[in-house]
């Protein structure tokens, strides 16, 4: 996908942080843009202020970590702009750091995976066919992790991980139908987001009944990180990277190259047969 104007955008997860700044570069770009997010104050000002800058925009309140939500993103998209050539899955939450991976809940899986794996899946199954429906094909970005190519620590690495493995899959299934329709896993660093501050959008549902027992622990690395995060790269510094990646058909995004040692360590032992040394990785500067 090299041209942008005229065509249409869709992105998950765009009220606040890469989300909002994606849909402020496609919007510049001269896309047309449907912004989905769970946080209604939120999405009508970002709505709002996309609108006051002159560009074409719809929201939609969604909770795609539920497949029926997804679809209804794709059915207003259609109805307010009639195609679809841009999908950025990118809704993501810090998720369970409350313990031992073995110790979380099933509501604490479900809220994990459901948002930052499970959307991206029907992301794909809802909007895969529309892009391949376009004569000139379309572009599709499911937001992964640095720590997607890092050692696994903790169920947020679990679940992009799985984005990132979906994503490899997806593209080599693209290709061998010669398809027109790309794909990119995104694989940020730290970014001045507030990802870490996820918890806020946990829906009732999933919340456990009683605390679970590390979880001063995980309020602990919850804070900790959301400072770590309010240092980090501008969401439009990542923005512009991603325009330059997809114009490029690129299938790897990554943001910098301060985890380049983790990435290396990990490889070098999975071809060595070498276990990991934790303590030694926690002394590694990102």
């Amino acid at each position: 996908m090299k041209e942008f104007a005229g065509k249409v955008a869709v992105v998950t997860g765009a009220a606040s942080g890469m989300g909002r700044a994606f849909a402020q570069r496609f919007a510049e770009e001269g896309m047309r843009v449907v912004v989905a997010d769970i946080e209604t104050p939120a999405l009508d000002r970002a709505v709002g202020q996309l609108r006051h800058g002159g560009h074409e925009a719809v929201g939609v309140t969604a909770d795609v970590s539920q497949p029926e939500a997804v679809e209804h993103v794709a059915e207003v998209a259609l109805e307010s702009f009639g195609a679809v050539h841009l999908v950025c899955n990118n809704a993501g939450v810090e998720g369970y750091l409350d313990g031992a991976v073995w110790e979380a809940t099933a509501k604490d899986w479900a809220w994990t995976m459901g948002v930052n794996f499970w959307s991206v899946v029907y992301g794909v199954r809802t909007f895969l066919a529309l892009l391949l429906d376009n004569e000139d094909g379309g572009h599709m970005v499911n937001t992964a992790s640095m720590t997607a190519v890092t050692r696994g620590r903790n169920m947020y690495a679990i679940s992009k991980h799985a984005v990132l493995a979906l994503t490899e899959t997806v593209y080599g299934d693209l290709r061998a139908r010669d398809a027109k329709v790309g794909i990119s896993a995104l694989c940020p660093g730290v970014i001045a987001t507030r990802l870490f501050q996820g918890s806020r959008n946990r829906p009732a549902g999933l919340q456990n009944e009683q605390p679970a027992p590390g979880a001063a622990q995980g309020e602990e690395i919850r804070a900790r990180m959301n400072d770590r995060l309010a240092q980090g790269m501008p969401p439009s510094d990542v923005a512009e990277m991603l325009v330059r990646g997809i114009r490029d058909e690129r299938l790897y995004i990554l943001t910098d190259h301060d985890w380049d040692n983790e990435i290396r360590a990990r490889h070098s032992n999975i071809m060595s047969g070498e276990n990991p040394d934790p303590a030694a990785e926690r002394s590694v500067r990102r």
